[in-house]
C-alpha cells in the first residue's frame, strides 16, 4: 500500500467557491491515502461549511495565514479577500519547500486579485515559480488527454516572439520528466502543436515551425525523447483523444484549453511541472455567479487532489 502523504490545501479566494469545493472534495478521499492539512483563515473554511450543511465546525488541522479578510459578500472579491487567498498559497509553499508537506493543492484565486494584492504575477503558476525556484510548465490531465502549454498567460498577438527555441525546449524536457517521472508513464510519447494553421504550409502562412518547432523537436528526438511535430492542432488532437500520444505540447493558451476543456470541463486538473515541489489545482475559477449557494461542483477538486496524492507518492517512490 503506498505511503500515507501529508498534502496542504489551500483556500482559494474566500469569497468565491474555493473553500467549499475544498471541503465537498475532502469527503471522498480515504483517511488512509492522505492527511490533509487546510491553509486559510478558519473563518472562511467556516463559512464554506455552513454553506454545505449549514454547520460551521471544522475538524481538520488548519494553518492560519497572517492576514484575516475583512468581512466580505458572496462573490465579491476585495483587495482584503485577494492577499488571504495569495497568503494561503505562499504558507503553503513554504510547507512544502520545508518538507512539512508533500505537496499542495490549489483553491481557485483571480489574476485581478494577485495584482491588488500587490503582487505582479498573471497566475498561480508564475507565483509559485518564484516562490519555489525553477522554470514552471503548466500542464492539465483528464481521463487520457493531458496538454501542456509553451506559452502561458500572454496576449494572442505576443505568442510568436515569446516562443522561444530555448523556452519550447524546456517545456519539452520539463514535460517529458512530468509524464515519465511524477506519473510513472514508461516511454511517454509526446505530439507538438504546430502555431500556424496546416502547420505553417511549409512557411507560406508562418515560419515558427521551420525556425523554431522543427529544430528543436530533431534536438530533443537526438537526447532520446519521443516527440513528434510540429502537427496542426485540429489533427493532432484528435490522435491524442485516441490514446496515440500520451501528451500534447500546445503552442499558446487557449489552442491547448479549448480542445482539454471541451472534454474535460468539470474534472480536469492543473498541474505544475518544473517545480521542487507538487502542485495540483483544480482546473476552474472562483465563480462568483454561484458562490455561497452551496451548489458548485467538487469534481475537478477531487481529480486535483487524487493527483497530487499520486504524484507525492511517485516522487517518495523515487526516493527510497
Amino acid at each position: 500500500m503506498p505511503e500515507r502523504v501529508r498534502i496542504a490545501l489551500t483556500c482559494g479566494e474566500p469569497s468565491g467557491v474555493g473553500a467549499e469545493v475544498a471541503l465537498k472534495a475532502l469527503e471522498t478521499i480515504k483517511s488512509e491515502d492522505a492527511e490533509f492539512i487546510l491553509v486559510g483563515p478558519r473563518m472562511v473554511w467556516a463559512r464554506a461549511k455552513a454553506v454545505i450543511s449549514g454547520d460551521d465546525q471544522i475538524d481538520r488541522s488548519i494553518i492560519e495565514t497572517p492576514s484575516k479578510p475583512p468581512e466580505w459578500s458572496w462573490g465579491v472579491e476585495s483587495p482584503g479577500t485577494a492577499k488571504v487567498a495569495a497568503e494561503a498559497v505562499e504558507l503553503s509553499a513554504k510547507l512544502a519547500l520545508e518538507g512539512e508537506v508533500d505537496a499542495i493543492v490549489t483553491a481557485p484565486l483571480t489574476k485581478s486579485g494577485l495584482a491588488s494584492a500587490g503582487r505582479k504575477f498573471p497566475g498561480h503558476t508564475e507565483l509559485l515559480g518564484a516562490l519555489c525556484g525553477g522554470a514552471p510548465t503548466m500542464y492539465f490531465a483528464g481521463g487520457n488527454l493531458i496538454v501542456a502549454l509553451a506559452t502561458t498567460h500572454l496576449p494572442l498577438s505576443e505568442v510568436p516572439g515569446k516562443l522561444t527555441r530555448e523556452n519550447l525546449a524546456g517545456t519539452i524536457e520539463r514535460f517529458n520528466e512530468a509524464l515519465s517521472g511524477d506519473l510513472g508513464i514508461k516511454s511517454p510519447r509526446i505530439g507538438l502543436c504546430a502555431l500556424n494553421p496546416h502547420g505553417g504550409e511549409g512557411g507560406l502562412l508562418g515560419c515558427e515551425e521551420q525556425e523554431v518547432i522543427i529544430p528543436v523537436a530533431s534536438k530533443a528526438r537526438a537526447a532520446g525523447v519521443d516527440v513528434d511535430g510540429p502537427i496542426p492542432a485540429d489533427t493532432l488532437f484528435h490522435y491524442a483523444r485516441e490514446g496515440v500520444y500520451d501528451g500534447v505540447i500546445a503552442m499558446y493558451h487557449d489552442q491547448g484549453l479549448a480542445p482539454f476543456k471541451m472534454l474535460h470541463f468539470h474534472d480536469g486538473v492543473n498541474i505544475t511541472a518544473g517545480l521542487p515541489i507538487v502542485r495540483t489545482s483544480p482546473d476552474h475559477g472562483t465563480a462568483p455567479d454561484i458562490a455561497g449557494r452551496g451548489i458548485a461542483r467538487a469534481d475537478s477538486m477531487v481529480a486535483a487532489l487524487k493527483y497530487a496524492i499520486r504524484i507525492a507518492n511517485e516522487r517518495k517512490k523515487r526516493e527510497r
